[in-house]
Protein backbone atom coordinates (compact mmCIF):
# COMPACT_ATOMS: atom_id res chain seq x y z
CA UNK A 1 0.00 0.00 0.00
CA UNK A 2 1.14 3.59 -0.97
CA UNK A 3 0.65 6.48 1.32
CA UNK A 4 1.72 10.30 0.32
CA UNK A 5 2.49 13.41 2.27
CA UNK A 6 -0.97 14.87 1.59
CA UNK A 7 -3.01 12.43 2.88
CA UNK A 8 -3.42 10.13 -0.40
CA UNK A 9 -3.48 6.49 -0.35
CA UNK A 10 -3.24 3.27 -3.06
CA UNK A 11 -3.87 -0.37 -2.05
CA UNK A 12 -5.07 -1.84 0.79
CA UNK A 13 -3.86 -3.64 3.52
CA UNK A 14 -6.66 -4.98 5.92
CA UNK A 15 -9.97 -4.12 4.48
CA UNK A 16 -9.46 -0.47 6.13
CA UNK A 17 -9.11 -2.01 9.46
CA UNK A 18 -5.46 -0.61 9.94
CA UNK A 19 -4.85 2.09 7.59
CA UNK A 20 -6.57 5.23 9.47
CA UNK A 21 -3.71 4.26 11.92
CA UNK A 22 -0.96 3.35 9.63
CA UNK A 23 -1.82 6.94 7.82
CA UNK A 24 -0.66 8.71 10.84
CA UNK A 25 2.36 6.59 11.22
CA UNK A 26 3.60 6.93 7.18
CA UNK A 27 3.54 10.96 7.58
CA UNK A 28 6.32 10.22 10.43
CA UNK A 29 7.97 7.81 8.16
CA UNK A 30 8.27 10.37 5.60
CA UNK A 31 9.24 13.05 7.83
CA UNK A 32 11.82 11.06 9.22
CA UNK A 33 13.36 9.35 5.99
CA UNK A 34 13.08 5.89 8.40
CA UNK A 35 12.24 2.67 7.74
CA UNK A 36 9.86 1.72 10.72
CA UNK A 37 8.57 -2.14 11.69
CA UNK A 38 5.14 -1.67 13.04
CA UNK A 39 3.46 -4.31 15.35
CA UNK A 40 -0.20 -4.83 15.94
CA UNK A 41 -1.04 -7.65 18.11
CA UNK A 42 -5.08 -8.47 18.39
CA UNK A 43 -4.89 -11.80 20.31
CA UNK A 44 -6.28 -10.31 23.74
CA UNK A 45 -10.06 -9.58 24.00
CA UNK A 46 -8.61 -6.56 25.78
CA UNK A 47 -7.92 -5.11 21.95
CA UNK A 48 -11.75 -4.98 21.43
CA UNK A 49 -11.94 -2.40 24.28
CA UNK A 50 -8.78 -1.18 24.37
CA UNK A 51 -6.96 -0.91 21.17
CA UNK A 52 -8.15 -0.89 17.26
CA UNK A 53 -10.91 -2.92 18.22
CA UNK A 54 -10.01 -5.34 15.33
CA UNK A 55 -11.54 -8.65 16.30
CA UNK A 56 -9.32 -9.89 14.51
CA UNK A 57 -7.43 -12.70 16.81
CA UNK A 58 -4.04 -11.91 15.40
CA UNK A 59 -0.73 -10.61 14.87
CA UNK A 60 0.23 -8.35 12.27
CA UNK A 61 3.79 -6.88 11.42
CA UNK A 62 4.02 -4.24 8.74
CA UNK A 63 7.24 -2.82 7.31
CA UNK A 64 6.38 0.74 6.76
CA UNK A 65 9.65 2.59 4.09
CA UNK A 66 9.93 6.00 3.11
CA UNK A 67 9.99 6.19 -0.68
CA UNK A 68 12.86 8.71 -1.14
CA UNK A 69 15.68 6.37 0.31
CA UNK A 70 17.76 4.29 -1.54
CA UNK A 71 16.75 0.78 -1.00
CA UNK A 72 12.86 2.05 -1.68
CA UNK A 73 13.98 3.59 -5.18
CA UNK A 74 15.23 0.10 -6.29
CA UNK A 75 13.25 -2.37 -4.70
CA UNK A 76 10.36 -0.19 -7.01
CA UNK A 77 12.87 -0.68 -9.95
CA UNK A 78 12.58 -4.94 -8.89
CA UNK A 79 8.79 -4.73 -9.12
CA UNK A 80 8.71 -2.59 -12.59
CA UNK A 81 10.88 -5.87 -13.61
CA UNK A 82 8.03 -8.49 -12.62
CA UNK A 83 5.52 -6.59 -14.79
CA UNK A 84 7.36 -6.66 -17.91
CA UNK A 85 9.00 -9.91 -17.34
CA UNK A 86 7.65 -13.44 -17.10
CA UNK A 87 9.63 -15.21 -14.50
CA UNK A 88 8.68 -14.91 -10.25
CA UNK A 89 10.93 -13.01 -8.53
CA UNK A 90 12.08 -13.34 -4.70
CA UNK A 91 12.37 -10.43 -2.67
CA UNK A 92 14.18 -11.01 0.83
CA UNK A 93 14.28 -7.58 2.72
CA UNK A 94 15.36 -7.01 6.19
CA UNK A 95 12.70 -6.33 9.07
CA UNK A 96 14.56 -6.30 12.31
CA UNK A 97 18.23 -5.17 12.69
CA UNK A 98 18.35 -3.65 16.09
CA UNK A 99 22.22 -2.74 16.79
CA UNK A 100 23.29 -4.35 13.96
CA UNK A 101 26.52 -2.17 12.06
CA UNK A 102 25.88 -2.22 8.20
CA UNK A 103 22.83 -3.58 8.15
CA UNK A 104 19.55 -1.58 7.75
CA UNK A 105 15.50 -2.06 8.52
CA UNK A 106 14.73 -2.46 4.45
CA UNK A 107 18.13 -3.36 2.93
CA UNK A 108 16.81 -5.96 0.78
CA UNK A 109 18.13 -8.23 -2.04
CA UNK A 110 16.28 -9.67 -5.27
CA UNK A 111 16.54 -12.76 -7.26
CA UNK A 112 15.27 -14.55 -10.00
CA UNK A 113 15.86 -18.53 -10.52
CA UNK A 114 18.47 -17.90 -13.27
CA UNK A 115 20.57 -14.57 -11.79
CA UNK A 116 20.84 -11.76 -8.56
CA UNK A 117 18.84 -8.97 -9.85
CA UNK A 118 19.75 -6.17 -7.39
CA UNK A 119 19.74 -5.31 -3.70
CA UNK A 120 21.27 -2.82 -1.07
CA UNK A 121 22.85 -5.31 1.44
CA UNK A 122 26.80 -4.24 1.85
CA UNK A 123 27.17 -7.08 4.45
CA UNK A 124 28.93 -9.63 2.01
CA UNK A 125 28.29 -12.59 4.32
CA UNK A 126 24.71 -12.42 5.07
CA UNK A 127 24.33 -11.10 1.27
CA UNK A 128 25.63 -14.22 0.16
CA UNK A 129 23.19 -16.36 2.57
CA UNK A 130 20.36 -14.47 1.58
CA UNK A 131 21.09 -15.24 -1.81
CA UNK A 132 21.65 -18.50 -1.80
CA UNK A 133 18.21 -18.70 0.21
CA UNK A 134 16.65 -16.59 -1.82
CA UNK A 135 17.38 -19.60 -4.88
CA UNK A 136 16.27 -22.51 -2.84
CA UNK A 137 12.69 -20.82 -2.25
CA UNK A 138 10.43 -23.14 -4.22
CA UNK A 139 6.26 -23.24 -3.26
CA UNK A 140 6.67 -21.01 0.01
CA UNK A 141 5.18 -17.52 -0.86
CA UNK A 142 6.11 -15.87 2.34
CA UNK A 143 8.59 -17.19 5.27
CA UNK A 144 11.14 -15.31 7.45
CA UNK A 145 14.37 -16.50 8.89
CA UNK A 146 17.01 -15.34 11.51
CA UNK A 147 20.64 -15.03 11.04
CA UNK A 148 23.36 -14.50 13.39
CA UNK A 149 24.77 -10.89 13.10
CA UNK A 150 27.86 -11.07 15.99
CA UNK A 151 26.00 -11.23 19.57
CA UNK A 152 22.48 -10.28 17.70
CA UNK A 153 20.32 -11.39 14.82
CA UNK A 154 18.87 -9.95 11.67
CA UNK A 155 15.31 -10.98 10.51
CA UNK A 156 14.72 -11.23 6.99
CA UNK A 157 11.49 -11.71 5.50
CA UNK A 158 11.26 -13.87 2.00
CA UNK A 159 8.49 -13.66 -0.61
CA UNK A 160 7.93 -14.72 -3.91
CA UNK A 161 6.78 -12.18 -6.25
CA UNK A 162 4.77 -13.22 -9.36
CA UNK A 163 4.49 -11.25 -12.51
CA UNK A 164 0.60 -10.83 -13.89
CA UNK A 165 -1.28 -14.10 -14.24
CA UNK A 166 -1.50 -14.51 -18.22
CA UNK A 167 -5.00 -15.77 -19.38
CA UNK A 168 -5.72 -16.41 -22.93
CA UNK A 169 -8.77 -16.21 -24.25
CA UNK A 170 -9.72 -17.63 -27.79
CA UNK A 171 -13.30 -16.11 -28.91
CA UNK A 172 -13.26 -12.16 -29.15
CA UNK A 173 -17.35 -12.63 -28.59
CA UNK A 174 -19.56 -9.96 -26.39
CA UNK A 175 -19.64 -12.37 -23.45
CA UNK A 176 -15.62 -12.24 -24.05
CA UNK A 177 -15.48 -8.51 -22.64
CA UNK A 178 -16.88 -8.84 -18.77
CA UNK A 179 -14.21 -11.64 -18.59
CA UNK A 180 -11.49 -9.32 -19.60
CA UNK A 181 -12.64 -7.00 -17.56
CA UNK A 182 -13.21 -9.85 -14.44
CA UNK A 183 -9.47 -10.74 -15.73
CA UNK A 184 -7.44 -7.22 -15.56
CA UNK A 185 -9.71 -6.00 -12.28
CA UNK A 186 -7.18 -8.62 -10.57
CA UNK A 187 -4.42 -7.30 -12.31
CA UNK A 188 -4.02 -10.60 -14.66
CA UNK A 189 -2.28 -9.96 -18.12
CA UNK A 190 -5.06 -10.80 -21.24
CA UNK A 191 -4.53 -12.20 -24.71
CA UNK A 192 -7.70 -12.57 -26.65
CA UNK A 193 -7.22 -14.44 -29.86
CA UNK A 194 -9.99 -14.57 -32.78
CA UNK A 195 -10.24 -16.04 -36.43
CA UNK A 196 -12.45 -13.03 -37.41
CA UNK A 197 -10.53 -9.77 -38.67
CA UNK A 198 -13.71 -7.88 -37.49
CA UNK A 199 -13.53 -8.88 -33.91
CA UNK A 200 -10.45 -9.29 -33.48
CA UNK A 201 -9.48 -5.66 -32.94
CA UNK A 202 -8.93 -3.39 -29.74
CA UNK A 203 -11.69 -1.43 -30.22
CA UNK A 204 -13.64 -4.90 -29.61
CA UNK A 205 -12.04 -5.77 -26.39
CA UNK A 206 -10.56 -2.73 -25.12
CA UNK A 207 -9.55 -3.58 -21.63
CA UNK A 208 -7.34 -6.78 -23.15
CA UNK A 209 -3.28 -6.34 -23.27
CA UNK A 210 -2.96 -8.01 -26.57
CA UNK A 211 -5.30 -8.71 -29.30
CA UNK A 212 -4.11 -11.87 -31.66
CA UNK A 213 -5.97 -12.56 -35.25
CA UNK A 214 -5.35 -16.58 -35.86
CA UNK A 215 -6.72 -19.59 -37.03
CA UNK A 216 -6.70 -22.29 -34.03
CA UNK A 217 -4.19 -24.35 -35.62
CA UNK A 218 -1.26 -21.23 -36.12
CA UNK A 219 -2.01 -19.55 -32.72
CA UNK A 220 0.56 -21.75 -30.92
CA UNK A 221 2.72 -19.78 -33.28
CA UNK A 222 1.95 -16.01 -32.06
CA UNK A 223 0.32 -16.73 -28.94
CA UNK A 224 3.42 -17.99 -26.01
CA UNK A 225 1.59 -20.58 -23.97
CA UNK A 226 3.53 -21.42 -20.53
CA UNK A 227 3.16 -22.94 -17.48
CA UNK A 228 1.20 -20.13 -16.27
CA UNK A 229 -0.78 -20.11 -18.56
CA UNK A 230 -4.39 -20.47 -18.07
CA UNK A 231 -6.90 -20.59 -21.45
CA UNK A 232 -10.17 -20.27 -22.38
CA UNK A 233 -12.44 -21.49 -25.26
CA UNK A 234 -15.45 -19.67 -25.95
CA UNK A 235 -15.17 -19.38 -29.66
CA UNK A 236 -18.97 -20.69 -30.13
CA UNK A 237 -17.72 -22.78 -33.27
CA UNK A 238 -17.26 -26.57 -32.49
CA UNK A 239 -14.66 -27.34 -35.08
CA UNK A 240 -12.93 -24.58 -33.60
CA UNK A 241 -13.37 -26.00 -30.11
CA UNK A 242 -11.93 -29.41 -31.37
CA UNK A 243 -8.54 -27.67 -32.80
CA UNK A 244 -8.30 -25.53 -29.93
CA UNK A 245 -8.05 -28.34 -27.73
CA UNK A 246 -5.99 -30.60 -29.77
CA UNK A 247 -3.80 -27.91 -29.77
CA UNK A 248 -3.96 -26.91 -26.00
CA UNK A 249 -4.00 -29.91 -23.74
CA UNK A 250 -1.11 -31.46 -24.88
CA UNK A 251 0.61 -28.08 -24.09
CA UNK A 252 2.25 -26.53 -21.24
CA UNK A 253 -0.74 -24.90 -19.99
CA UNK A 254 -2.15 -25.14 -16.26
CA UNK A 255 -5.49 -24.93 -16.63
CA UNK A 256 -7.80 -25.15 -19.89
CA UNK A 257 -11.39 -24.29 -19.76
CA UNK A 258 -14.22 -24.61 -22.54
CA UNK A 259 -17.75 -23.04 -22.80
CA UNK A 260 -20.75 -25.03 -23.28
CA UNK A 261 -22.34 -28.02 -22.13
CA UNK A 262 -20.56 -31.60 -21.06
CA UNK A 263 -22.64 -33.71 -24.17
CA UNK A 264 -20.64 -30.91 -26.38
CA UNK A 265 -17.20 -32.11 -24.81
CA UNK A 266 -18.02 -35.60 -25.31
CA UNK A 267 -18.69 -34.89 -28.90
CA UNK A 268 -15.53 -33.42 -29.18
CA UNK A 269 -13.58 -35.96 -27.52
CA UNK A 270 -15.16 -38.86 -29.71
CA UNK A 271 -14.21 -36.76 -32.46
CA UNK A 272 -10.99 -36.24 -31.69
CA UNK A 273 -10.19 -39.95 -30.76
CA UNK A 274 -11.19 -40.88 -34.13
CA UNK A 275 -8.38 -38.15 -35.33
CA UNK A 276 -6.31 -40.43 -33.34
CA UNK A 277 -5.36 -38.10 -30.68
CA UNK A 278 -6.65 -39.29 -27.04
CA UNK A 279 -5.75 -36.92 -24.21
CA UNK A 280 -3.96 -38.91 -21.57
CA UNK A 281 -5.37 -38.82 -17.83
CA UNK A 282 -3.13 -35.52 -16.90
CA UNK A 283 -4.58 -33.34 -19.57
CA UNK A 284 -8.05 -33.90 -19.05
CA UNK A 285 -7.16 -33.19 -15.41
CA UNK A 286 -6.44 -29.78 -16.36
CA UNK A 287 -9.30 -29.16 -18.90
CA UNK A 288 -12.89 -27.59 -17.51
CA UNK A 289 -15.53 -28.25 -18.79
CA UNK A 290 -18.33 -27.16 -17.89
CA UNK A 291 -16.55 -24.57 -17.02
CA UNK A 292 -16.67 -22.28 -14.14
CA UNK A 293 -18.02 -22.38 -10.55
CA UNK A 294 -21.96 -23.67 -9.94
CA UNK A 295 -22.89 -20.27 -8.81
CA UNK A 296 -26.17 -20.21 -11.07
CA UNK A 297 -24.77 -18.01 -13.11
CA UNK A 298 -26.90 -16.75 -16.32
CA UNK A 299 -25.99 -13.20 -17.60
CA UNK A 300 -22.25 -12.67 -19.25
CA UNK A 301 -21.14 -10.73 -16.09
CA UNK A 302 -21.95 -13.76 -13.67
CA UNK A 303 -20.66 -16.22 -16.31
CA UNK A 304 -17.59 -14.60 -16.19
CA UNK A 305 -17.54 -14.35 -12.22
CA UNK A 306 -17.79 -17.67 -12.17
CA UNK A 307 -15.28 -18.89 -14.89
CA UNK A 308 -12.55 -16.29 -12.76
CA UNK A 309 -13.62 -18.16 -9.34
CA UNK A 310 -12.91 -21.12 -10.58
CA UNK A 311 -9.24 -20.19 -12.32
CA UNK A 312 -8.28 -18.61 -9.27
CA UNK A 313 -9.26 -21.49 -7.32
CA UNK A 314 -7.22 -23.69 -9.14
CA UNK A 315 -4.57 -21.64 -9.11
CA UNK A 316 -4.65 -21.59 -5.21
CA UNK A 317 -5.51 -25.20 -5.16
CA UNK A 318 -8.69 -24.68 -3.46
CA UNK A 319 -11.98 -26.56 -4.40
CA UNK A 320 -14.27 -23.62 -4.53
CA UNK A 321 -16.89 -23.96 -1.82
CA UNK A 322 -18.03 -21.93 1.17
CA UNK A 323 -15.20 -21.21 3.47
CA UNK A 324 -17.77 -21.48 6.49
CA UNK A 325 -17.25 -25.50 6.00
CA UNK A 326 -13.17 -25.37 5.42
CA UNK A 327 -11.21 -26.58 8.28
CA UNK A 328 -8.26 -24.66 8.98
CA UNK A 329 -6.99 -20.80 8.16
CA UNK A 330 -8.50 -19.42 4.89
CA UNK A 331 -5.52 -17.08 4.04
Amino acid sequence: MLFSQDGRRAGLINAACLESDLSERARKVIHSGKPELVSYDTTSPDDIVFGLGLGCNGTVEILMEPGQCTATVKKIAVLKEILTGNVPLVLATVVAAEGVQGIRVGDFVASSSQKMLDGTMTDGPLRATMESDCRSMRDVLFCQKSYKAGTTEVRVSFEILHPPQPLVIVGAGPDAIPLVESAKSLGWNVTVVDHRPAFATKETVPGADAVVLSEPERMSEQVKVSRRTVAVIMTHNFDKDRKLLKMLLPSEARYVGLLGPKSKLQTLLQNLEKEGFKPTKEQLAKLHAPIGLDIGAETPEEIAFSIISEIKAVLEGRSGGFLKERNGPIH
